[in-house]
């Protein structure tokens, strides 16, 4: 599984945004290569082995600022990197879109930033959906969990009220659901 330059920098930006005081700490945290990798020009057309470059990094965000609770890391990190590219053309659709045009479209944004993966959209309702993901790594639901924040944070710049997510029993195996809501 491989993650796009654009959500490694994603990460970094983050880091340097949200936690400015510990980004240095984090920095020197990390493994050399990637500190190497971090410290320099990130190619956003570049893939990146996603154990390394995204899960390594972000669980450290998890220790150093957020008292290891991964989950909670990841869905801030998601909603920051949702923030951070859904600006530009992106932010003229946010303001057309039904929230389930967006989330159909989602299918192709999560694409751009993984490799493999399969998003399958189903029980579309008037202010709810099931979004089913390919599991973005077998040793931790960090990954998942940064999905599904840069979901509810595209959702809220939609002007979707009281964004909500509950996790579910997977229709598809080797993926994972949550069902979406909002008014």
């Amino acid at each position: 599984m491989e993650v796009k330059g654009t959500g490694v920098i994603s990460t970094r930006l983050f880091m340097k945004e949200r936690h400015s005081a510990k980004y240095q700490e984090w920095l020197n945290a990390l493994p050399l290569e990637l500190r190497t990798t971090f410290n320099g020009v990130i190619d956003t057309g570049q893939w990146f082995d996603i154990d390394k470059y995204y899960y390594i990094p972000l669980k450290k965000i998890a220790e150093l600022c957020y008292h290891d609770d991964e989950k909670m890391t990841a869905i801030e990190a998601g909603r920051y990197s949702a923030e951070y590219g859904l600006k530009g053309v992106y932010k003229v659709f946010l303001m057309i879109a039904s929230p389930q045009s967006l989330m159909k479209a989602s299918k192709r944004i999560i694409a751009l930033y993984y490799q493999p993966v399969n998003v399958e959209i189903d029980d579309v309702k008037k202010n709810s959906l099931v979004l089913s993901c390919t599991k973005l790594l077998t040793k931790s639901k960090i990954l998942d969990y940064r999905v599904i924040g840069w979901c509810t944070k595209a959702l809220e710049l939609a002007n979707c009220k009281n964004v909500t997510f509950d996790e579910i029993d997977p229709k598809y195996p080797g993926m994972f659901s949550i069902k979406l809501s909002w008014s």
